[in-house]
């Protein structure tokens, strides 16, 4: 980052800062090493950002760092190249900075990620929650985190952000997110599959076309379908936004859970279900990867049904920024692989060694386990061996590309831009 490019960018939190502070809109943040996104959606759509004429505004994307936050408060895409666009920004900026022009929301549904210690501190000196959202803490980044114990001090620090009217909403699954309950100056909520969490996903059932959610909370009890998406993460992201509606927000209960049944669809590249070219599944999970998410869905793979003779495909690529812990966390991978019933196993990118010997060391037979160092070419390899009622997950960090098979395997590929990550001219 040039040092121009620095200076606006910190102006334009200068200018967030002031308008925040001025309007003193709700902001909710939603934090962790895993599933920011698609709980911050979760929440947007249960309290209503996507009806007519809502108050409500999500961070859009990726929005989640010290450009994106500000610009999310401004409600400003990105300008990319363009200095016309950069200079309407600027002046937008100048406005709400000086008092001259308005945020235009009066709740604001924020996602602040990390790469370096000390960035949630300094978002937080742009907006602090009124509710703080910490969804699960993992090996992430850790080339420069070094720890987990280094990642959990930071994801944690967004509690020193609440007040005591504030309200923490922690995952009850996670022991190191519940350390984060002593931080917490103000009132305590969690969510997960722990028995006394007080919204509890008490059962998940996968299915073809979407998942079955059933959820307890004090004396409300509700079941519903959550259509196009898989796995433990879209459903505890619901999991976070009824926690927020139920002890929180005047909503009613019965009107969100119609919105998330007909609006909440996952977000592309997270735990998205597709079809596939030649009536299979596509299990598209293709945004990023990091050793928790990633076992998740390997493990989400095993739970999905298909028939007997149908294969399960595993797609994987290498999970980057781990550090010290890389070849640790690619063995894990591979072992995970070998007893969660994956039939095939192709790797992309250069720690696929790391996994072929976790894979084999726990009994997977090293002739089901292939290895391309781009995603192209692994892509091509699927389609021709990918059978009727196969389903395939697909899963990488955002270096490896792994949304270049998505694309290669789904049956509408010119649906691409509007169901799969980096679509973008710039990203293609």
């Amino acid at each position: 980052m040039g040092a121009m490019s620095s200076i606006v960018i910190r102006y334009f939190g200068w200018c967030a800062k002031r308008a925040i502070s001025r309007e003193k809109p709700r902001v909710i943040i939603v934090a962790g090493s895993v599933g920011k996104t698609t709980t911050k959606e979760a929440i947007g759509v249960a309290i209503g950002a996507r009806e007519s004429g809502t108050t409500v505004r999500v961070a859009p994307e990726n929005y989640n760092n010290e450009l994106g936050v500000p610009l999310t408060i401004f409600g400003k895409k990105a300008p990319g190249r363009s200095l016309v666009s950069w200079l309407i920004v600027l002046i937008r900026a100048t406005s709400l900075g000086f008092g001259l022009g308005k945020i235009g929301a009066k709740t604001l549904v924020l996602e602040y990620a990390t790469d370096r210690p000390g960035d949630i501190a300094y978002l937080l000196t742009i907006a602090r929650p009124d509710i703080a959202v910490i969804t699960a803490i993992g090996a992430e980044h850790t080339e420069y985190f070094h720890t987990i114990d280094a990642v959990q001090e930071e994801e944690l620090s967004l509690l020193k952000g609440l007040g005591e009217d504030g309200i923490a909403v922690l995952n009850a699954d996670d022991v190191r997110v519940m350390q984060g309950a002593e931080m917490s100056a103000g009132k305590v909520i969690t969510f997960g599959e722990t028995v006394g969490a007080d919204v509890r996903l008490e059962r998940m059932k996968q299915e073809t076309e979407g998942i079955e959610v059933r959820y307890v909370s004090l004396a409300h009890a509700v079941t519903f379908h959550l259509n196009g998406v898989f796995g433990r993460p879209p459903a505890l992201a619901v999991a976070v936004s009824l926690a927020v509606v139920y002890y929180h927000l005047d909503v009613d209960l019965g009107e969100v859970v119609e919105r998330l049944k007909m609006q909440f669809h996952g977000v592309p590249g997270r735990a998205r279900l597709l079809p596939g070219i030649k009536q299979t599944i596509l299990m598209d999970d293709s945004y990023n990867s990091s050793p928790l998410a990633v076992m998740s869905a390997v493990h989400d793979l095993a739970e999905l049904p298909i028939e007997e003779r149908s294969k399960r495909i595993a797609a994987l690529g290498d999970m980057l920024e781990l550090g010290p812990l890389s070849d640790s966390a690619h063995e894990e991978l591979g072992e995970a692989v070998a007893k969660n019933k994956v039939d095939i196993l192709v790797l992309c990118g250069t720690l696929a060694p790391a996994v072929r010997e976790g894979a084999i060391r726990a009994g997977m037979d090293e002739n089901t386990i292939f290895h391309f160092p781009k995603s192209e070419e692994a892509g091509l390899f699927i389609q021709h061996k990918m059978k009727k009622g196969d389903v395939v997950l697909i899963k990488g960090s955002q270096g490896v590309r792994m949304e270049k098979i998505s694309k290669e395997l789904m049956a509408e590929p010119e649906k691409a831009k509007d169901l799969l990550c980096r679509q973008s001219a710039k990203w293609i």
